[in-house]
């Protein structure tokens, strides 16, 4: 995983997701200083989560501090982590997450509580994996990408960029899977997606 080059982090982010995204950092216990802000200037009052305050963004980016884009939104992290720059992406993982030594997980990854990451898979940058979703081994998650709650890749699954994997549904093992997909919540994938658009039912069929 990659290493904060300071002792504090900085949570791009002021939504749901980065809440997530703090709680983890927390429980990490990596960094002793947790501080947040976004791209509204409106949304940076406050406090993320008690005791991790919001701060204004010019201030923010000028903090010697590693950065994490805690954005659900696939296209908006990957414009966000492309103005940060890849060398200040810090990847953060939940204590309860199971990520195994042989995996690789790219700058900016985000792994949830009770998550798999398996033998020898592989993250791009930016890349969320989220409570209780699988990524088996050998599989190949692309750049911005978001495995949603209760997903499961199987082993040596090979997914594009900034693909959208719904919540609890299943990409069976071998599967390969185009840039920007968008596969239902519940779905099953039983042969490869080639074209970019929305993928829904058991098995997978492109939505009209």
């Amino acid at each position: 995983m990659t290493p904060a080059p300071a002792s504090s982090l900085l949570l791009f982010g002021a939504g749901g997701h980065a809440r997530v995204v703090a709680d983890a950092a927390r429980r990490q216990g990596v960094w002793p200083m947790l501080v947040a802000t976004d791209r509204n200037p409106e949304k940076c009052t406050g406090q993320l989560l008690p005791g991790i305050d919001l701060v204004a963004l010019p201030g923010a980016l000028a903090l010697d501090c590693g950065v994490h884009v805690a954005i659900g939104n696939n296209a908006a992290r990957e414009l966000e982590s492309a103005a940060l720059g890849a060398q200040r992406l810090v990847t953060v993982a939940h204590p309860d997450a199971s990520v195994a030594s042989t995996a690789v997980l790219g700058p900016g990854c985000f792994v949830a509580a009770r998550a798999v990451v398996a033998p020898l898979a592989r993250l791009g940058t930016g890349v969320i994996v989220n409570h209780g979703a699988v990524v088996d081994h050998d599989a190949l998650v692309g750049d911005f990408t978001h495995v949603a709650p209760g997903a499961m890749l199987g082993g040596a699954v090979r997914l594009g960029k900034r693909v959208l994997v719904g919540a609890g549904a299943v990409v069976l093992p071998g599967i390969t899977v185009a840039d920007d997909v968008v596969i239902a919540a519940g779905c099953v994938v039983n042969q490869p997606l080639h074209e970019a658009a929305t993928y829904a039912g058991m098995p997978a069929r492109r939505l009209k």
